[in-house]
């Protein structure tokens, strides 16, 4: 009897580990894709991410929506598992004004390898903040 429910507890625990296990050898190299909706204004990033053991590095650029206007900049971060924490930093021309610095951090996980869902902060330079859900799709 000891020996059925020993099997039983193992076999629940493979089922229960057996995704987390698939995604500790995530890779996130590749293209992604988000939009983000602020009110009437959507912007949709397009991140080109190079993973390096646990380090990300890459690119991204924004559209912004409607206006057409965009911007772009630099990411780095790490991934540990399925959790990927990652920093967004751009500068952004303010018509003959001062540059307007953006910072943006996000704290995600990988849902599956073309998923990725989690919160985002934004900061920028005029001490604008921001912050909710996003979900990344690989494209």
């Amino acid at each position: 009897m000891k020996t059925i429910k020993w099997s039983v507890i193992l076999l629940a625990l493979a089922a229960l580990l057996h995704p987390c296990a698939a995604l500790s050898n995530a890779d996130v190299t590749g293209t992604w894709e988000s939009s983000y909706n602020f009110g009437p204004v959507e912007e949709i990033m397009t991140a080109n991410i190079q993973q390096i053991g646990n380090n990300v590095i890459g690119s991204y650029s924004v559209e912004v929506n409607p206006s057409g206007d965009g911007y772009g900049g630099v990411i780095f971060g790490t991934i540990d598992g399925g959790k990927i924490k990652a920093f967004y930093l751009a500068t952004k021309s303010a018509d003959g004004k001062d540059p307007l610095t953006t910072i943006s951090f996000t704290d995600g996980r990988m849902v599956n390898d073309d998923k990725i869902q989690g919160e985002f902060y934004y900061r920028d330079s005029d001490s604008l903040e921001l912050s909710g859900p996003y979900e990344a799709e690989r494209v």
